[in-house]
């Protein structure tokens, strides 16, 4: 089965359960079948920007998003997430060991109000510093 355009290729279903199959399975399908999915088809000095990226896009899902890729991205968010987890209780703990520091000792020769005025001051500063941060930055779990 020859096709050369992006037309012809993108219009190929694959079969049912071919979401399921191995890198090595789909290979295999496709070269019992006669199929073959260039880089650049042969209209691709003809095609719009957009519709090179929508090419290569569909050319990766078909033959790029197997259980192996989706699995490596799992373990990946799943390592991310821990170190980002991490990071914040690194935050939170030192917030607590400065909290702790202004509350428990007699640092502060002041009253009651120079401490709820500095423990203010550091929850607002660890907001605006770390956790707002922080938070945009959380690892989002990859797209299935």
């Amino acid at each position: 089965m020859t096709m050369s355009s992006s037309k012809e290729l993108m219009a190929w279903q694959p079969p049912a359960g071919w979401r399921g199959l191995s890198g090595d399975q789909r290979s295999a399908y496709l070269q019992q079948h006669g199929i073959r999915f260039p880089l650049r088809p042969s209209d691709w000095e003809a095609m719009e920007y957009e519709q090179r990226m929508a090419y290569l896009n569909w050319v990766s899902q078909v033959m790029h998003d197997t259980p192996e890729a989706r699995a490596a991205k799992e373990i990946e968010y799943r390592k991310d997430l821990l170190a980002w987890r991490v990071l914040m209780g690194w935050w939170v703990l030192c917030l607590l060991a400065g909290l702790g520091i202004v509350w428990g000792t007699d640092a502060l020769p002041g009253g009651a109000g120079l401490r709820i005025g500095m423990t203010v001051f550091a929850l607002a500063v660890y907001t605006v510093t770390f956790f707002v941060p922080m938070g945009a930055t959380k690892p989002s779990p990859p797209r299935t």
